[in-house]
């Protein structure tokens, strides 16, 4: 947990606008509705003072692969933020819980946010010291690297801030030279549209006749950059039970169980708890006809 004022943020602000100006937030329309809200909170809550932000860790493993008696399966990756159940709905209940006991102690609170509110979270967590926001884009904590969710309470309670933490990317480079699609245009400049995650999930159309052999195996989402940068490398595994493989999808989706969901009510049943929900059927038929498309030569050495 971290504090910050709920001041504008000016720099990250004009980041943003100029951000949205050059395109890079492709077919996501929401991210263009009033977006001074995002990095001025007083605009919609004129009482604020303080923002509350809070990052839970995600983190778990690879499991190992012993069964080798089974027959090989084509499969797709799925990123680990969405191996378990939706965060959503974890994180949601615990706002919930942190706002019941600040109303309790005499302060109010607006609707707390989980990543779909018109607020620049990694800025303001940034600033709040929970973490530097690293040139993959993502924020990047001491403690956990960037394997976090975040979420915040904006409160008319004047608290305490915290120092703003400090960029310790360095000379590094190794998210950029990693992504496959060079959505890092340059160093905490990401196009959107050419990132795996987005073409997977929030793209609506379909993917690109270039950006399809270069999905690397991703089915929904990417953690190429997370998985290269050095602050990951020492990561801690979560102890929230939600979030772990059992409850969910797992690493990976096998593309003909995927492709034998018989119509979108069945999809839903089965996914109803899982961040995959938001891709639709459509969505990941789509990118498994891609997966499928892509570097049939590694496929079929895959299927023996």
């Amino acid at each position: 947990m971290g504090i910050t004022s709920a001041e504008p943020l000016t720099r990250a602000g004009a980041h943003y606008l100029k951000w949205l100006s050059d395109g890079f937030s492709g077919e996501m329309a929401y991210l263009k509705r009033a977006p001074e809200i995002r990095f001025d909170p007083k605009r919609r809550f004129p009482e604020a003072k303080s923002v509350i932000a809070l990052a839970l860790n995600y983190y778990q493993k690879e499991p190992e692969q012993n069964d080798t008696t089974s027959p090989p399966q084509l499969s797709g990756k799925v990123a680990r933020y969405a191996w378990g159940e939706d965060y959503h709905h974890i994180i949601e209940k615990k706002l919930e819980r942190l706002i019941e006991t600040i109303t309790d102690l005499g302060g109010r609170c607006w609707k707390g946010y989980v990543d779909h509110g018109p607020l620049l979270e990694r800025a303001f967590a940034e600033r709040a010291g929970l973490g530097f926001i690293g040139k993959n884009t993502n924020l990047i904590t001491p403690q956990f690297g960037s394997w976090v969710f975040l979420a915040e309470v904006i409160t008319d309670l004047a608290l305490i801030n915290d120092e703003p933490a400090t960029n310790q990317c360095g000379t590094c480079r190794k998210c950029i030279e990693a992504c496959p699609t060079d959505a890092l245009t340059e160093p905490y400049r990401l196009d959107a549209r050419l990132c795996i995650s987005y073409l997977t999930i929030e793209n609506k159309g379909p993917i690109p006749e270039p950006m399809v052999n270069k999905l690397e195996g991703w089915l929904f989402g990417c953690d190429i950059c997370q998985e290269v940068c050095p602050f990951n490398h020492q990561a801690i595994e979560t102890d929230e039970p939600g979030f772990s493989m059992h409850r969910g999808v797992g690493p990976s989706l096998s593309l003909d169980e995927l492709e034998r969901i018989p119509d979108n009510a069945s999809f839903k049943q089965q996914f109803t708890q899982s961040p995959l929900l938001r891709a639709k059927r459509s969505g990941l038929a789509r990118n498994a006809t891609a997966l499928r498309q892509s570097n049939p030569s590694k496929i079929q050495e895959r299927l023996g």
